[in-house]
């Protein structure tokens, strides 16, 4: 019988990864802490937040959950665009709705956010930011989010620059979790029939 190296089971189990399907929504992750902040801010607050980008809708859904601010609220938003992707020590300019996103709770140190934002209105984004029409400005935040050129801010009296923030980065895609799996299981039942025939 016939063995395939584990190297290239594993190597032929990664490179089956599903096309790219962009109108599939994509799932982004941030940890908010105070270390990402510019400077940094010392506070003990933590935060989360799940971004879901939905390119067949023209949708951005944002969930946010934080405790333990040093002083209430005053702002939230996504900035955009980096340099680079997770460049660190950089503050740059707001992308989404200005003052704050809406309906965020303003004048608390814990809370819990949700809103869906349509990308193709103009209400949705900061005027200044990038572009002049809404298609251009949800362009350069869609690129910017998938780049990883983007973190999520909360804004306090305290700390009015911002007290947490975190990069936006993309969750794992089940379809690659699958196949990793599968390609680690292939190589234990291979590896386990090389010991039963050298046994022989």
């Amino acid at each position: 019988m016939r063995y395939l190296s584990p190297g290239l089971v594993l190597m032929g189990a990664l490179m089956l990864q599903a096309p790219v399907a962009h109108a599939v929504p994509i799932t982004f992750n941030a940890t908010l802490t105070q270390a990402n902040e510019v400077p940094p801010t010392g506070s003990p607050a933590t935060g989360n937040a799940t971004v879901i980008l939905d390119p067949a809708l023209n949708t951005l859904q944002v969930h946010v959950t934080f405790s333990g601010l040093e002083s209430p609220t005053t702002a939230s938003h996504i900035h955009c665009c980096l340099a680079s992707p997770f460049l660190p020590g950089v503050n740059v300019g707001v992308a989404t709705t200005v003052p704050t996103f809406t309906g965020f709770p303003l004048g608390v140190t814990s809370g819990t956010y949700d809103h869906i934002f349509d990308l193709t209105l103009a209400s949705s984004y900061n005027p200044a930011f990038d572009g002049a029409t809404p298609a251009l400005q949800e362009a350069t935040l869609v690129a910017g989010i998938e780049a990883g050129e983007t973190y999520l801010n909360i804004h306090t009296m305290m700390f009015p620059n911002g007290e947490i923030r975190g990069f936006l980065v993309a969750a794992p895609e089940p379809t690659s979790l699958v196949l990793l799996a599968s390609g680690l299981l292939g190589l234990g039942l291979i590896r386990r029939r090389k010991r039963a025939a050298r046994s022989c």
